[in-house]
């Protein structure tokens, strides 16, 4: 039998681990299927995982608040699409299979956080010093912060009550948005792409043509691709088709393995 080429060698791996117990599902071993969309605001995605059969032993094993990390591509070209928590589990019998259904928040949700205690900040302090300050007292780590400014607040500033609106408005200060990738907490401008840059034409697995919509203030395209594990927010797509040819950056999608389709679908503008 003909081997398969390399790019049609799907990979999926998901990574569990809790206080007592780690171990990784991968689909040479398991049937598996997920829905992981991803988005530019600050509100975590809710991730879907289903793995199909497993032994009780592992169905025992998994709890709520375990961590997991979603992978997936193909042989030579995968990487992570997700890092959350499980908030709930829930097996299910689909004809002869048993179905485990994980819902998992990529992120945290800590858009009701409010400050301990007021914090202060004197004049003419930068606005950086004051965004790492409110991540710091929200109890966040930073993956990345770059913004297009960093301006001074003249009068000082004081953070109290809800912090992520606190966050949220010093980030648009300096033109720059506040959004979770893979997990992580990110403050960039959407307008500045980020250094990874997707070439999608149909030699390198795009899905048809892009579609053009102009709605809600926006202009862009919608596409469909083979599933391409870098796409996220801010990445800069460029696009060789029928329909558009240029460079775009991606505010939205989902990367889709429903046991057919291994598509990663994304919107940009």
């Amino acid at each position: 039998m003909a081997t398969a080429p390399i790019m049609f060698r799907r990979v999926t791996i998901i990574d569990i681990a809790g206080d007592n117990w780690e171990t990784s599902f991968n689909a040479k071993d398991y049937h598996i299927t997920f829905d992981v969309p991803f988005d530019s605001d600050m509100t975590p995605n809710e991730i879907t995982v289903n793995i199909f059969n497993l032994s009780k032993l592992s169905l025992g094993r998994l709890g709520k608040g375990m961590s997991v990390t979603v992978q997936a591509g193909y042989e030579g070209n995968y990487g992570v699409l997700s890092r959350g928590k499980i908030t709930s589990i829930y097996t299910f019998r689909e004809g002869l299979d048993r179905i485990t259904e994980l819902k998992i928040t990529d992120g945290q949700d800590v858009t009701a956080k409010k400050a301990k205690k007021s914090e202060t900040f004197k004049p003419w302090t930068r606005s950086d010093i004051i965004i790492r300050k409110i991540v710091e007292m929200m109890g966040l780590r930073l993956a990345e912060l770059k913004m297009p400014e960093n301006k001074q607040y003249k009068k000082g500033y004081v953070v109290s009550g809800n912090l992520i609106s606190h966050l949220s408005a010093v980030a648009k200060d300096n033109g720059a948005s506040v959004f979770w990738k893979r997990g992580s907490l990110v403050i960039r401008s959407l307008k500045e792409p980020t250094s990874e840059i997707c070439f999608l034409s149909e030699e390198t697995g795009l899905i048809g043509s892009p579609e053009y919509f102009d709605e809600e203030g926006a202009k862009g395209y919608r596409a469909k691709s083979l599933l391409q594990h870098k796409i996220c927010p801010g990445i800069l797509v460029k696009f060789e088709s029928r329909t558009s040819n240029g460079e775009y950056r991606v505010r939205k999608g989902r990367h889709i393995n429903n046991g057919s389709e291994f598509v990663t679908e994304l919107e940009v503008v």
